[in-house]
């Protein structure tokens, strides 16, 4: 019953860990029964995630005992790399149904077979076992409870393979309608040997890039049957315990506005839904009990004392431009060093090393060589896109102008991602990124600050990979020029792409920096 789950990351999000279930029986309640067993157990995307469920299978939670009176079905379905057993872990949302008077249902998507699926593959799925669910009670009608990328796939299910007639009410639960920027970061070129030790990047991971998103939405948004039920939509504002998983998330996605340490609020939003509201949990307890009260009043469509108005809130995704990523091997036993400047007039300095397995040593050293330790070390579970690496954080105010390096020493082959994150009193770019119609006019336009540096000595490489085929890899460089921009007109159209862009040159003052930006782009015809 107990699993070790793991994906990916940063963003095919983040293996070799996955929570141990306490389930629901500890709660005086019998474990879901297993209604539909499939014959085969089908394997799914790309990457290993851990699990070995079968996709298809669902399950039916025991009887309330005081039922709700014409009450619809609760489906739970779980989000990226994750598993139905999800919702009846101690203090999950099955025990607060059952306790409020509702049937439940819960499924094992394509996730759950061992490699995450995208919206496609999990939506035809979910269509298909809604169809079931819904012939087993009854016809009953079935509201959605979806969590994180569920949300995703269940929209695919209603609006393109006619789950639509059998849902009457869809509640998304920090689901990532616009992508998450962890999946971008996931998927880059930097995290390529992180990815590879681990077999990550999967397909779910892929699809819930900023850019694949931003497509996704623009196709579905006005399909007949993508608002035919009513979407209620719930995000969280809090990263969790200090260290914790979804902080060192959360500290990341901190830059793009609030987040739960996974997804966005503004990402959490539908164009056409309603916004139940964005409080004060993490991307682990909002699929909590915590939660049920919250979304209850939405469950049925004939609930009243609801918020009626429409989010109408659009998404802006603005990568961040003052982080240096690098990533690359370790070779066991060996000692690593990872080189990088740092120049003036930066306030703070935040470093997080991601590594696929523990360090036996790590430590920061400025540029007169005092050492800094990583102040906490925490494995990232159930985050989705980073589950089971090891993570680390060192933080230091005032840094000194200098080159700085990262030392590591490994006991195994293993692999790291290191994200430097540099803040600024005056919140002055070096590099700032002008253009929002990326996908669109096919160019991506990057523009460095004439008065802050000198241009001459700009340099800025563009590593562009074709989003799950981690071999399509196109690099370019421009150089002593403040126009940083480059066209993408010559890639393949309607195709995702992750973007790297590592840059580097002076200061007007002489003072070396480098900064990298990633980002996800789909190009449409």
């Amino acid at each position: 019953m107990t699993k070790r789950l793991f994906i990916l990351f940063l963003l095919g999000l983040f293996v070799a860990s996955i929570p141990s279930y306490v389930i629901a029986q500890s709660e005086g309640l019998a474990e879901p029964k297993l209604v539909s067993k499939e014959k085969e157990h089908l394997i799914m995307g790309k990457g290993g995630n851990g699990n070995n469920e079968t996709p298809g299978e669902w399950f039916v939670g025991e009887s309330p005992a005081d039922p709700q009176p014409n009450a619809p079905v609760l489906l739970f379905v779980p989000g990226l790399n994750g598993v139905a057993q999800t919702f009846w872990e101690e203090n999950g949302l099955y025990s607060a149904a059952n306790e409020a008077g509702y049937e439940t249902a819960f499924i094992q998507l394509y996730d759950a077979g061992g490699a995450s699926a995208d919206m496609w593959d999990n939506g035809k799925l979910l269509a298909e076992k809604i169809k079931e669910i819904s012939a087993y009670f009854n016809g009953k009608p079935i509201t959605v409870i979806a969590y994180s990328k569920g949300g995703v796939d269940t929209q695919a299910a209603v609006t393109y393979y006619g789950a639509w007639r059998y849902v009457d009410n869809i509640i998304t639960l920090s689901s990532p309608h616009y992508g998450s920027e962890l999946a971008d970061l996931a998927n880059s070129n930097w995290a390529g040997w992180l990815a590879k030790l681990l077999g990550l990047r999967g397909e779910g991971t892929s699809a819930v890039e900023t850019g694949y998103m931003e497509y996704f939405r623009s196709i579905t948004d006005d399909k007949p049957y993508a608002y035919v039920n009513d979407f209620y939509t719930v995000g969280g504002k809090d990263w969790g315990n200090i260290f914790s998983a979804t902080w060192f998330g959360g500290v990341y996605l901190s830059s793009y506005g609030e987040n739960d340490g996974v997804v966005t609020a503004v990402s959490t939003r539908l164009p056409k839904g309603q916004e139940i509201g964005i409080g004060d949990w993490n991307h682990v307890s909002i699929r909590s009990n915590i939660i049920f009260p919250v979304i209850e009043n939405y469950i049925s469509a004939d609930m009243k004392n609801r918020n009626q108005s429409k989010s109408n809130l659009m998404h802006t995704n603005v990568p961040d431009a003052d982080r240096y990523i690098h990533g690359n091997k370790l070779t066991k036993g060996k000692q690593a060093k990872q080189v990088f400047p740092i120049e003036t007039d930066v306030d703070k300095m935040t470093l997080q090393l991601y590594t696929g397995y523990q360090l036996t040593d790590v430590q920061l050293v400025d540029p007169k060589g005092n050492a800094y330790s990583a102040n906490q070390v925490a494995t990232m579970e159930e985050t989705g896109v980073f589950d089971g690496v090891t993570a680390y954080n060192i933080e230091v105010d005032d840094p000194p102008q200098g080159d700085w390096s990262i030392q590591m020493q490994s006991p195994e082959e293993n692999a790291y991602l290191l994200h430097v994150q540099f803040s600024k009193a005056n919140d002055k770019k070096i590099i700032s990124h002008v253009n929002q119609d990326k996908n669109i006019s096919g160019k991506y336009q990057l523009k460095a600050d004439k008065s802050y540096v000198k241009e001459d000595s700009i340099e800025a490489v563009y590593t562009v990979i074709e989003s799950g085929k981690k071999n399509n890899v196109s690099t370019w460089k421009t150089k002593g020029t403040i126009n940083l921009s480059e066209e993408l007109s010559h890639l393949k159209k309607n195709r995702a792409y992750n973007i790297t862009i590592d840059i580097k040159g002076e200061t007007a003052s002489g003072s070396p920096f480098k900064r990298t930006i990633i980002d996800s782009v789909y190009l449409s015809d």
